[in-house]
């Protein structure tokens, strides 16, 4: 499995956003995350070692950016949509308030119909700064992939101090906040999964909420993809009971 090469990669057609570049704010030569998924696409976390982590500088991001936009446009591609995402957690960029800032001054400013996404696992959000800081974007994502701790330990496998309860309290104060779960099939679809899963949602209070499901190779291998029929099912029915928007990607 190969991690982002490149500071800025794509665009590639999502299934959720369209037509999309990713800005990875991570070192390009590695994974760094918090989280170890089991279904992550980038394989299993590296141990950290005694090595120095380079992670992109704002004006080099800033420039890869505007150069991938301005290529997509040439090549006549529809780019309206960026995502904060890349190798890992991009909150552990040491500069990650700064980062954000100068990203929406600049879209703000030269790519106005930009949309902004930014995909976390909710590390850092107990700080103030980092929690404000995401409400910058447009589109700011948290996954909660169980709300039972002993389930999300084995899917997500948290490499830090992890506590489920602080990460719902934390969201509670985002204000403005959108939950993103993978769906896998034999993991934490069954109906007390989604029991404990619907009550969290309901004290969070998310803006909205979007559920998919394994489409790409996974660091644990033989995960199997929830069917269509149920992710939809789960999506019109967690609707219907919270009255919170609820999207299924499949």
């Amino acid at each position: 499995m190969q991690v982002e090469k490149s500071v800025v990669y794509g665009p590639v057609n999502s299934r959720r956003f369209g037509w999309d570049l990713g800005i990875n704010l991570l070192p390009i030569n590695r994974k760094l995350c918090t989280f170890d998924c089991i279904y992550c696409q980038y394989g299993y976390s590296l141990p950290l070692r005694n090595e120095q982590l380079r992670f992109p500088q704002i004006s080099e991001i800033i420039s890869a950016w505007e150069k991938e936009i301005q290529l997509a446009r040439q090549n006549g591609i529809p780019l309206k949509h960026t995502t904060l995402s890349g190798n890992g957690e991009p909150t552990m960029h040491p500069d990650f308030v700064n980062v954000v800032a100068e990203i929406v001054r600049w879209r703000n400013q030269n790519a106005p119909e930009m949309k902004l996404a930014l995909l976390s696992n909710g590390y850092r959000l107990q700080d103030p700064e980092i929690r404000n800081s995401i409400q910058q974007v447009d589109e700011p994502i948290v996954k909660l992939d169980s709300a039972i701790p002993e389930k999300l330990r084995l899917i997500n496998r948290p490499l830090t101090d992890y506590s489920l309860s602080r990460l719902i309290e934390n969201l509670q104060k985002c204000g403005r906040i959108i939950v993103q779960t993978m769906f896998i099939k034999g993991w934490n679809h069954e109906r007390w999964d989604l029991l404990h899963w619907q009550n969290a949602l309901l004290q969070i209070r998310p803006e909205s909420v979007q559920i998919y499901t394994v489409a790409r190779d996974t660091a644990l291998p033989g995960l199997c993809a929830l069917g269509e029929g149920e992710l939809l099912r789960i999506a019109k029915e967690t609707t219907r009971l919270l009255n919170i928007p609820v999207q299924a990607f499949v």
